[in-house]
C-alpha cells in the first residue's frame, strides 16, 4: 500500500508542474528525484538509471525517429505539400469534419512513437474553419491516432501481447477490432459532431486544385509515410534508418538547397522535446529499479478478487506509469499467462485498462509533442481524455458482459 501511495504522489506531483508550464523534461526529472529518494536512494540505482537510459538503443531509436519525423514534418509544411494535400483531400472528401478524423487515424497507423507531431499540423489545417481551441484540437489529434492502439500489427504492444498470451496475432487483431470501431464512434459523438463552424466571412473558402496537382500533392504527402511503413514492415528496417532514408529522398525530391536543409535541421533539433523525451525514459528505468511496481502487482493480486479486477488495474497502472503500450503489456501479461493462459477475455481488459492508463500518462509522448505543438494547457486537454476513456471503458465492460 506504501508503494501505491508513494506512485501516486510521484505521478501528481508531475501533473502539478505540468499544469504550472514547468518543462516536461523538468517536471519528469523531478519526479524520478522524488521517486528515487523515496525508494531506498543509492548511487548505483541512479548510475545505472542512467547509463541505462543513454546505453540502450531504443533511447536513440525514439530520438533519432522523433529527430526525423519533425524533419519531415518540416519538409511537408515549408513547401506547401500539407496545405496542398488537404485541399486535395477536401475535393476527395468534402468534409472538414471528416478530415479531422482521417488525418490523425491515417497518420496512426505508422508505428512511430511521438509521431502525433506529424499529424498535429493537418489537424491544425482541417479545422480552421471550426471554433477549435488549442486543447480541443490537441484532444482530436491525440485521441484519432491513437484508435489503432487495438488492431494495428505494426505497434510493439500487439506483438508482445501476442507473444505473451500465446495467442495469434491474427486472432488477437480480429477478436479486439470492435474496441478500434468503438473509439471511432466514441470520438465521433463527442469530439467532432458538436464542432461549430466560424462565421461565414471568416471561413476559408475551397481551394480550386488541377486534377494532376491533387494527385501530386497526395503522392508527395502520403508516399513518405507509405514508403515508411513498407521498410519499417516489409524489409524491417528500424523506425530511426527508415525515417532517415525518407527524409534524404524527400530532400532530393524536393530539391531543397544547403541553407534549407541546415534550416531543416535546426528545426528538428528541439532541445526542449529532446530533454523530455530523454527524462521519460530515465523515468521508467528509475521506475523500474525502484520495484515499485512489483510491490503493486503483489499487492493486488493478494487480494480476492476477480482475475479480470486484478488484471485490469495492473494493465491500467501500467500504461500510466510508463505512457507506452509495451509497457503495461510488459507488466500486466505476465499475470494473465499466469491467471489462465490464452485467454482473449482477459487480454480484451487487459488492453482497454491499459490503453486507458497509458492515454491518460504525463509519460505519453504522444500527448507531450502534442501539447507542445499546439501550445496547450495539460490539464485542459487531459480532463476530456479521461472522460471519453471512462465511456470506452462502460462501454467495453457492456459489450463483454453481454
Amino acid at each position: 500500500m506504501v508503494s501505491v501511495i508513494k506512485i501516486l504522489v510521484v505521478l501528481i506531483l508531475i501533473v502539478i508542474l505540468l499544469n504550472r508550464k514547468v518543462k516536461l523534461g523538468n517536471s519528469m526529472l523531478a519526479g524520478s528525484a522524488l521517486l528515487f529518494f523515496w525508494t531506498g536512494p543509492s548511487m548505483g540505482k541512479v548510475s545505472e538509471a542512467v547509463s541505462t537510459t543513454l546505453v540502450s538503443p531504443s533511447t536513440w531509436e525514439i530520438i533519432f525517429a522523433l529527430y526525423f519525423v519533425m524533419c519531415l514534418e518540416y519538409q511537408l509544411r515549408t513547401k506547401g505539400i500539407i496545405d496542398g494535400f488537404m485541399a486535395s483531400a477536401r475535393s476527395i472528401f468534402n468534409s472538414d469534419r471528416l478530415l479531422l478524423v482521417v488525418m490523425p487515424s491515417f497518420l496512426g497507423f505508422l508505428p512511430s512513437l511521438g509521431g502525433a507531431i506529424f499529424s498535429a499540423p493537418l489537424v491544425e489545417n482541417a479545422g480552421k474553419d471550426y471554433e477549435l481551441t488549442a486543447e480541443k484540437k490537441t484532444v482530436i489529434n491525440y485521441w484519432f491516432r491513437h484508435v489503432w492502439e487495438f488492431t494495428n500489427p505494426l505497434f510493439t504492444g500487439m506483438l508482445l501481447a501476442s507473444q505473451l498470451s500465446g495467442i495469434p496475432l491474427s486472432r488477437l487483431v480480429v477478436s479486439m477490432s470492435w474496441v478500434t470501431i468503438l473509439a471511432f464512434i466514441i470520438g465521433w459523438i463527442f469530439l467532432i459532431s458538436p464542432l461549430k463552424l466560424k462565421s461565414r466571412n471568416e471561413a476559408a473558402q475551397p481551394e480550386q486544385q488541377a486534377e494532376n496537382e491533387k494527385w501530386r500533392y497526395i503522392l508527395l504527402a502520403a508516399g513518405p509515410v507509405l514508403a515508411n511503413l513498407a521498410l519499417v514492415v516489409l524489409f524491417q528496417i528500424s523506425a530511426a534508418i527508415s525515417m532517415t532514408i525518407v527524409v534524404v529522398a524527400m530532400t532530393i525530391i524536393l530539391r531543397q538547397g544547403a541553407s534549407d536543409i541546415r534550416a531543416m535541421l535546426n528545426h528538428a533539433l528541439d532541445q526542449k522535446l529532446l530533454w523530455g523525451v530523454f527524462n521519460i525514459l530515465f523515468f521508467q528505468n528509475i521506475l523500474r529499479l525502484s520495484g515499485a511496481v512489483t510491490d503493486i502487482t503483489v499487492l493486488l493480486n493478494s487480494f480476492a478478487i476477480p482475475a479480470a479486477l486484478v488484471v485490469g488495474i495492473i494493465a491500467f497502472l501500467g500504461g500510466l506509469l510508463t505512457g507506452t503500450s509495451q509497457g503495461f503489456v510488459a507488466i500486466a501479461f505476465p499475470f494473465i499467462a499466469l491467471l489462465s493462459p490464452g485467454d482473449i477475455f482477459l487480454v480484451t481488459v487487459c488492453f482497454i485498462a491499459g490503453t486507458a492508463g497509458h492515454m491518460l500518462s504525463p509519460a505519453h509522448l504522444c500527448l507531450v509533442v502534442t501539447l507542445d505543438y499546439f501550445k496547450a494547457n495539460f490539464a485542459k486537454s487531459i480532463r476530456p481524455v479521461f472522460i471519453l476513456e471512462i465511456m470506452m471503458l462502460a462501454a467495453s465492460y457492456g459489450i463483454l458482459s453481454m
